[in-house]
């Protein structure tokens, strides 16, 4: 009986330490879902900032930020700097849609559909250190010039 129990015990350290780290995992994406979030107060925005054709920062009353990284590229975003939403709550979700706004001639119109994603809270410094990030340019390299060879061309 003795190997059976020893066993048994084994087994349920083992299973123990996969409990610890399925509660550890666990743990750790209940902190990143607790400090972003699903939706924000559509009522409450009082602005927003297109950073890239990927990222949108909403400005929200209060003084608070938030960053919401689209889940895809929303092509044009970034040219025309503007965009519109309709919401049918009194919230503003991810997976809602943001339709970027086009000039043409004398009028604009809705361009292409994007959706959101979740909004991160963010500070004002951890905005300007994200955008730097972003827009932070190579230094250029030198190209050197291949070596020419002279080429004599026989007379006929």
């Amino acid at each position: 009986m003795r190997p059976v129990i020893e066993n048994s015990c084994s087994i349920l350290a083992l299973i123990g330490l996969v409990t610890v780290v399925t509660t550890s995992t666990a743990a750790d994406e209940e902190d990143a879902a607790e400090e972003s979030k699903r939706c924000i107060n559509a009522r409450s925005i009082r602005g927003a900032d297109v950073i890239d054709d990927n990222h949108v920062v909403f400005r929200v009353q209060g003084r608070r930020l938030y960053l919401n990284a689209l889940p895809k590229s929303c092509k044009g975003l970034s040219r025309d700097r503007r965009f519109t939403y309709e919401t049918y709550t009194r919230s503003l979700c991810e997976q809602d849609m943001i339709r970027v706004l086009k000039e043409a001639g004398n009028g604009v119109y809705e361009g292409r559909a994007c959706k959101l994603g979740r909004f991160q809270p963010i500070t004002e410094d951890e905005l300007v250190d994200f955008i730097d990030d972003r827009t932070v340019t190579p230094e250029p390299t030198a190209i050197e010039a291949p070596d020419l060879e002279e080429v004599v061309v026989p007379d006929n």
